[in-house]
């Protein structure tokens, strides 16, 4: 159907040039060759099929101009001669038109695969972007957090200078008025500490204890009989070898009593063992002058 079609509007084209020759009295030979141009219509056609759709035009031409027999003869033989040469055009043109039609593929190939990097570029970039954003983030929240530790080792420093400075302020205005150390035995034993205070002030007891067997409690009382404060120690044995730490095989403990307007009279500090063996050591200060506070 694509060749009769094409055919025919061929044929007619090729009767409009003829009807535009003017001169009447030579014969006219239209150009045999192909039009020299990429995807023309007779790349549809192989070169045969051109030539025989162009000599159709022309024999068409050739009668429409009332030639005598020998002069449309000679005019075929004319014609005929120039058949390899157009069909050898014709050729190179589909040869030329291929190439080029490949040419666009292969370039039309290239372009698909460079959008599509493109887009995994895109792609990469938009995840690299949504990265740098979540750091960004991190950062953020990094920095806040760092900002609220410097805060609170701010408070923590405020903190230990002013114990500093009321430690200080108390060994610069407190004497002791006890230090002892007492030897622990396994035997059940029962001591009491006493000491003595003389006017209305704040004490300072520290105690320090380790045993390595047993149990043992130290009480701290007032002249009242009341109870201050209280340290409680037992020391559970467990298998232990040569290489174990020397500190692991003993039980220890601590206790350090601030006792704000101590009264006047006799203290004492009571120490109960059972089966133990270890050492207590106690001090006691207090204020001989009161603080700048008070």
């Amino acid at each position: 159907m694509k060749k009769s079609a094409f055919l025919l509007s061929f044929l007619l084209v090729c009767s409009s040039f003829m009807f535009c020759q003017v001169k009447k009295d030579s014969i006219e030979v239209i150009n045999t060759y192909p039009p020299q141009s990429y995807g023309n219509s007779y790349d549809h056609f192989s070169p045969e099929e051109s030539w025989e759709i162009h000599k159709a035009a022309y024999i068409k031409q050739l009668k429409s101009k009332g030639l005598t027999g020998d002069e449309f003869k000679r005019s075929m033989i004319t014609y005929e001669k120039d058949k390899e040469e157009f069909i050898a055009r014709v050729k190179e043109q589909h040869r030329l038109a291929a190439i080029q039609r490949e040419k666009d593929a292969n370039q039309r190939a290239k372009d698909a695969i460079q959008r599509e990097k493109d887009a995994e570029e895109r792609a990469k970039h938009a995840i690299q972007r949504k990265k740098d954003a979540e750091e960004r983030a991190k950062h953020a929240i990094q920095r806040e957090k760092d900002a609220e530790q410097r805060a609170k080792d701010a408070i923590k420093r405020e903190m230990a200078e002013a114990q500093r400075k009321k430690s200080q302020e108390w060994r610069n205005n407190a004497e002791n008025i006890l230090i002892e150390n007492i030897p622990l035995s396994k035997k059940i034993s029962i001591k009491s500490i006493p000491f003595n205070v003389t006017s209305k002030t704040t004490l300072r007891i520290g105690i320090r204890a380790h045993i390595s067997s047993g149990t043992t409690l130290i009480e701290i009382y007032n002249p009242e009989g009341i109870k201050e404060g209280e340290l409680s120690l037992e020391h559970k044995s467990k298998p232990t070898s040569s290489a174990d730490n020397e500190f692991l095989k003993k039980t220890s403990g601590a206790l350090d009593k601030t006792i704000s307007g101590a009264e006047v009279g006799e203290w004492q500090i009571k120490i109960s063992s059972k089966k133990s063996e270890g050492t207590v050591a106690m001090s006691v200060a207090q204020y001989i002058k009161p603080t700048m506070d008070e």
